[in-house]
């Protein structure tokens, strides 16, 4: 049963809560559902409501437990979380419910049942799922494309000149969220962050958009000066990277010729890794 899946701290009375759902790993490309998720939390100090036992959904031979020992003794031991928050917000009609999690590496359908139980237990009104993926784009860039279950959100995305998605290939654990959504006729949609293939770390500029894309969508108000300030600061690194190599700036303009139609995808260059060029400190 669910109920001995999930621990409750918090049972809050929430009106017309969203669900907005933040996965690790494989879907978190550029690190922006995570960083989107951390950062609306941080700001909105929002609260610990509840957490599914990670022992049904991760392998811990993959996703191993961190200990701390200080002088010969155990001091802590944190396993991977499924956490979910929330906060009331105030400013608009919607309370805000946030899950950061790791995607599972098992029991999927188990998982997404639960969640959808969750759902209905908390009366969530719609649900928002946040990915990441690699791309050819630059890292001056900031595209999110969207996938909606609902063709009115469909429309909302032309209006604010965000692409919607065509793919056929591997999924994650949100195709089944959706899949479900549609099922039970919840509302959903996905916002995705394009992220540059020769870029490790937190993707700043995608991440700012996507937290303000929410803080639009739901009416909440969030300071982004914090990202944008990693922002400035990764892409002054980047910008004395580029002044002294060439390597890089061919391969830039490449990606350029491809995103304009000059050059086809398969001419695409041999892919550039600038992470150990960068003292990216994250916030």
């Amino acid at each position: 049963m669910p109920e001995d899946i999930v621990t409750f701290y918090q049972k809050p009375q929430l009106n017309d809560p969203v669900l907005i759902v933040g996965f690790g790993d494989w879907s978190n490309a550029g690190n922006v559902a995570l960083k989107s998720i951390d950062y609306i939390i941080q700001k909105k100090g929002a609260t610990l409501m509840a957490e599914m036992n990670p022992d049904r959904f991760y392998q811990f031979t993959q996703n191993r437990p961190v200990v701390t020992i200080k002088e010969g003794s155990l001091q802590g031991l944190s396993l991977k979380k499924i956490s979910f928050y929330f906060w009331h917000n105030k400013e608009g009609k919607e309370d805000i419910i946030l899950l950061k999690a790791q995607e599972p590496d098992y029991r999927w359908l188990t998982f997404t049942q639960t969640l959808f139980h969750l759902c209905r237990k908390w009366e969530v009104s719609f649900i928002v799922s946040l990915g990441g993926m690699y791309d050819d784009v630059l890292h001056t860039d900031a595209i999110v494309s969207g996938v909606s279950s609902c063709e009115e959100w469909r429309n909302v995305f032309i209006k604010k000149d965000i692409p919607l998605i065509e793919y056929e290939g591997p999924s994650g654990i949100h195709s089944l969220i959706m899949q479900r959504a549609e099922n039970e006729n919840y509302p959903f949609f996905g916002l995705w962050g394009h992220s540059p293939i020769y870029l490790r770390g937190t993707n700043f500029r995608v991440v700012v958009k996507i937290v303000k894309l929410l803080s639009f969508f739901f009416a909440f108000s969030v300071n982004t000066r914090e990202l944008e300030h990693s922002l400035e600061n990764l892409d002054h690194q980047i910008g004395e990277i580029l002044e002294n190599n060439a390597e890089l700036q061919e391969y830039m303009e490449k990606l350029k010729k491809i995103r304009s139609g000059e050059l086809r995808k398969k001419d695409a260059p041999k892919i550039i890794n600038i992470k150990d060029f960068i003292r990216q400190k994250d916030i």
